[in-house]
């Protein structure tokens, strides 16, 4: 199973790789295309520890790197945000470290923000 989540991972990072490439070019088209494509390889990832509480601190920061890449979209929609924030439960829902605990939770008010804009 190690194979398949740093196959899956390695993907995600390149792809991501490139979205911030294209962000850093203003290209906003690309960029979301890109980050939608390396969420759902870090997404399927992190899925495969998703009940593998004893494969910390990898488990809970794939999860967390998730949920950032739809941080990371120049224009999240309400429902990308909804995965994200599900993305940052299963995360804190491990064993994680209390330093990736507490970056998921900073995750979490990040995303918090973003829902109250969209509610304003």
């Amino acid at each position: 199973m190690g194979t398949a989540i740093d196959t899956l991972h390695e993907k995600a990072m390149e792809l991501a790789e490139e979205a911030y490439y294209f962000k850093k070019q203003n290209n906003k088209a690309k960029a979301q295309s890109k980050y939608l494509s390396a969420f759902e390889y870090e997404q399927a990832a992190a899925m495969l520890l998703v009940n593998e509480y004893d494969q910390e601190p990898t488990r809970s920061v794939l999860f967390r790197s998730a949920a950032c890449l739809i941080l990371n979209l120049p224009t999240p929609s309400e429902e990308q945000l909804r995965q994200a924030e599900k993305m940052v439960a299963y995360g804190l829902s491990g064993n994680p470290p209390e330093a990736i605990a507490n970056e998921l939770r900073n995750v979490w008010q990040e995303l918090m923000e973003h829902f109250q804009k969209q509610a304003a």
